[in-house]
């Protein structure tokens, strides 16, 4: 089993919750999140080698980390709504088709491995990251605006590398993604995908 860590956000409703992408963690929502707090009780969940997530990625692989996040939602979250980033979508799309009845929806992010392979260059990049500078570099290879990565983004990715085998965790995940099956996609489910220019 991989180790996850689940947050509420804030807000009231059905529950929704974001799973981030590699490298990432439940800040990446911070901008989003209060938006809907009108609408849903927003949760995020962090898994193995992200935030405040333990180190254990158990295998690495996106099953695996599925199936952890199944496990630590089962019982707290009723019917939620799933909204995930690059690796976030995948993992939704796993945990769709393990759970899809519990499920009310999908929301994919430009969602690894769909369209083709995963950007193993960067995946493999973030754990040996130890200069600001070159985390800024590659940071902004995700977006258009690149003024929306922010050197204090950059500095904050390398400071929470430097916990105790956070590295050897996103290095064991970044080798599982290489040969990673893509995600099984479940038809019966509502579902929206959204790719950035």
């Amino acid at each position: 089993m991989s180790d996850v860590a689940l947050h509420r956000l804030g807000g009231d409703g059905p529950d929704l919750l974001f799973i981030h992408g590699f490298g990432a963690d439940r800040l990446s929502w911070l901008a989003v999140a209060p938006q809907l707090f009108d609408l849903a009780t927003v949760w995020a969940v962090e898994y193995a080698g992200h935030g405040a997530a333990g180190d254990d990625p158990g295998a690495g692989d996106p099953l695996t980390i599925a199936s952890a996040i199944g496990t630590a939602i089962d019982g707290k979250l009723t019917r939620p709504h799933i909204v995930g980033h690059s690796l976030g979508g995948t993992l939704a799309l796993h945990l769709a088709a393990m759970m899809s009845d519990d499920l009310s929806g999908l929301l994919l992010l430009a969602p690894a491995s769909l369209a083709g392979g995963i950007d193993t260059g960067f995946v493999r990049a973030i754990p040996e990251l130890d200069d600001p500078g070159a985390a800024l570099d590659l940071l902004r290879r995700l977006v258009s605006r690149k003024v929306l990565v922010t050197p204090r983004m950059a500095e904050a990715m390398v400071a929470g590398l430097a916990a105790q085998n956070r590295r050897t965790s996103l290095r064991q995940i970044a080798q599982a993604l290489e040969s990673a099956e893509p995600p099984p996609f479940p038809p019966e489910l509502p579902f929206e995908i959204l790719w950035g220019a």
